[in-house]
């Protein structure tokens, strides 16, 4: 009986902090939500549902369409950008894997304001891109990139580039190439084995890949506020302008769940289809 407690009081202390990090934070949200607003302090306790009626307005529903849009597009281009390009360096040589790895690594180590302040001077119209490419003749009249939807675009890139290229990396490597190399010896073009053989194969991961910088995309703050445009705003922008600059607490935690529901029902969705293709495809 002591060997089988063991394990169950070591469970409980990532419970516990769970528990105390996250469960409770949330309940205390939830119940938040149904505050209501006081001009003079944060909130009143009461119950009404004013801060979720606010929410199917024009202003709210149009921008939670455009942060579901902007997630899924930058997770859509770090998967397509990650996925070969690790393809291609777990074939390489172990000194060569090793630079791109550590080069990947140090980039993960970078924080979201130091990649975003170097995107800014990057496409500055004074210093960066435009600059350079107007001194080479290439842009006659150049001018900043940013603020934009692409230069917030390439801010996701920049954040989620190398996390899903490592996540990438242990299951590339450890693939089994005989289905290729078969594929090759009869003549099949490397193009057509890598999206017929190998895409096919690593379905639950891309999937996987795909979800996870979608969440974690949704939750990006820094990027749409330094590199993209006040209409490339996303939800999590809104949400900290509503609930710390306009001191309304009610509403944005009311706004923090629905985005969060909205998180879940995508999640579950995918994961559902995912399984049924794979239920269908077996004999």
């Amino acid at each position: 009986m002591k060997n089988r407690a063991i394990p169950h009081m070591i469970g409980l202390f990532p419970l516990g902090m769970m528990s105390l990090f996250f469960l409770a934070p949330l309940a205390f949200m939830m119940i938040v939500s149904f505050y209501e607003r006081d001009p003079l302090g944060f909130y009143n306790v009461a119950f009404v549902w004013d801060n979720y009626g606010k929410f199917f307005s024009s202003f709210y529903y149009l921008i939670s369409l455009r942060s579901l849009w902007s997630a899924s597009l930058g997770a859509v281009i770090v998967v397509l950008l990650a996925f070969p390009a690790m393809y291609i360096i777990v074939d390489m040589s172990r000194r060569w894997q090793l630079f791109w790895v550590i080069l990947l690594l140090s980039l993960m180590c970078l924080s979201e304001v130091i990649i975003g302040f170097a995107w800014l001077i990057l496409f500055s119209e004074n210093s960066g891109i435009p600059k350079f490419l107007g001194w080479t003749g290439l842009w006659r009249d150049p001018r900043s990139l940013s603020p934009s939807f692409g230069a917030m675009m390439v801010g996701y890139v920049t954040l989620g580039f190398s996390l899903v290229a490592l996540m990438f990396l242990p299951q590339l490597a450890r693939r089994d190439r005989s289905i290729e190399e078969a594929a090759l010896t009869l003549g099949t073009p490397p193009i057509r084995v890598f999206a017929k053989v190998i895409l096919p194969n690593f379905k639950a991961g891309l999937i996987s890949a795909l979800v996870t910088m979608f969440v974690y995309f949704l939750g990006v703050f820094v990027m749409p506020t330094m590199l993209g445009r006040p209409q490339d705003w996303n939800m999590t922008v809104i949400i900290t302008d509503k609930a710390v600059g306009d001191a309304n607490m009610p509403l944005g935690a009311a706004l923090s769940v629905i985005m969060l529901i909205f998180t879940l029902m995508i999640i579950g969705t995918l994961a559902y289809a995912s399984r049924s293709k794979d239920q269908g495809a077996q004999p």
